[in-house]
């Protein structure tokens, strides 16, 4: 190293491989009591999952009735193993009745999606498992959450090392289905992540030079605030819309599907008049004066019977067109993809100048200062982007979207199977 020679003390030698020798025997005491202390964690697993299986023997109990004549259970299934239930009733000589659930029952909600997607499941799971009358939104939360993730991190270097550690336990995350189905969500918000970190063209915080093959591929400046205000918005009013029309298809009658289709419609409208420029603004007006009036029409379930029900509907379309604020808080809320982008990209950048700055001012010794600026403040902004990205892509799912598309609340399936430890 270019450095003055530096004095360490006066400590003859001796006595520090005698204080190493101090040190390995804590060492050695420590791993006999970790041993000690963790050689029960076996036994008391075993009797942690026989205690598990005698509560889930217990609660399939409270499903039967047994006289001793006569043995009956009852119980949910999944519809596409019912034909196996019933040739293994036929071999026992049992008889088996297969109903579909009626209005009354409450069944549990059983979520299922091709693996390369089912990584959505483990997110829907993570906040409120829908009805069973409900819908699956499993698909749409994979891709959705990909994208908010990848504008939040917003670097294609930083990215490119995660992919890089993703590929590296590829196989290890491959062993176990909830393994597998993270892998492939992961993988999916690391390209998005890439290919949103190339066009805003930031590589660690380090823009391309000018004329360079990925200068060409940049078509984003994440300091063009206008602009990226806009896309996050647009982001926001397609989320919001798409709810909205899930939201109308699952309705029974054209009537019930006017009023979330008005809300669509006004959340459109209100944003063409945002953007500007007359034809937008005169198409986003009669969009947004038309979806409200579908919103005050239709809004209420109630019949059409006799003249006071006219007025009753017209009260509960006025108690909907209170949900205005709630959209246009919602909307304005898928700001934070460019708001956390920007502090991520920022922070990015004022390490970079710091670590040059402390090269320049300290020659020879600023180089290794430099370096452990780089190394800590790339890991910290890494570390707060990953967070960011998740918790509030989360965030914008849950809240955002879950609250024009997702109303009822279920509790999950769970097959009866007795549970073992792995030796």
């Amino acid at each position: 190293m270019p450095v003055a020679r530096t004095h360490v003390g006066r400590v003859p030698l001796a006595e520090l491989r005698q204080e190493l020798d101090g040190v390995q025997l804590q060492l050695e005491d420590l791993a006999a009591e970790r041993a000690s202390l963790s050689r029960w964690i076996q036994h008391i697993g075993q009797h942690l999952v026989q205690a598990e299986n005698q509560a889930s023997l217990w609660q399939a109990g409270e499903m039967t009735l047994d006289t001793g004549d006569l043995f009956v259970l009852q119980g949910w299934a999944p519809s596409q193993a019912v034909p196996a239930i019933r040739d293994y009733a036929a071999s026992l000589g049992l008889a088996l009745v297969a109903e579909m659930p009626g209005t009354d029952d409450h069944p549990p909600t059983l979520l299922e999606n091709p693996e390369k997607v089912s990584g959505g499941q483990d997110l829907v799971s993570f906040f409120q498992t829908p009805g069973y009358a409900g819908w699956d939104p499993s698909q749409v939360l994979f891709f959705s959450f990909s994208l908010f993730f990848a504008m939040i991190l917003g670097d294609a270097g930083y990215a490119a090392l995660l992919l890089l550690a993703l590929f590296a336990g590829w196989r290890r995350l491959g062993r176990a289905p909830a393994g597998r189905r993270l892998r492939y969500l992961a993988l999916a918000m690391l390209a998005a992540s890439v290919v949103y970190g190339v066009l805003v063209g930031s590589y660690f915080g380090v823009s391309p030079p000018p004329g360079s093959p990925l200068a060409g591929l940049q078509i984003l400046d994440i300091n063009d605030y206008p602009t990226m205000m806009r896309l996050s918005v647009a982001i926001g009013v397609l989320h919001v819309t798409l709810a909205n029309l899930i939201t109308a298809w699952r309705q029974p009658g054209w009537l019930a599907r006017l009023a979330p289709l008005g809300w669509g419609l006004a959340v459109v409208g209100g944003f063409f008049m945002w953007v500007g420029g007359p034809e937008l603004v005169r198409l986003g007006t009669g969009g947004l004066i038309a979806g409200l009036v579908a919103v005050l029409l239709f809004s209420s379930a109630r019949p059409w019977r006799r003249p006071a029900d006219w007025g009753l509907r017209l009260v509960d379309g006025l108690l909907g067109l209170t949900r205005i604020s709630a959209a246009l808080g919602d909307i304005l809320s898928y700001m934070r993809l460019f708001a956390l982008g920007l502090a991520s990209a920022s922070l990015a950048v004022t390490f970079n100048n710091l670590a040059q700055e402390v090269q320049t001012a300290m020659p020879g010794i600023g180089l290794l200062f430099a370096l452990l600026i780089l190394l800590f403040g790339h890991t910290l902004n890494l570390a707060l982007g990953v967070m960011s990205g998740v918790v509030h892509g989360l965030r914008l799912n849950f809240i955002e979207f879950y609250n024009w598309s997702v109303s009822d609340e279920g509790y999950p399936f769970r097959s009866f199977s007795k549970k073992e430890v792995n030796t």
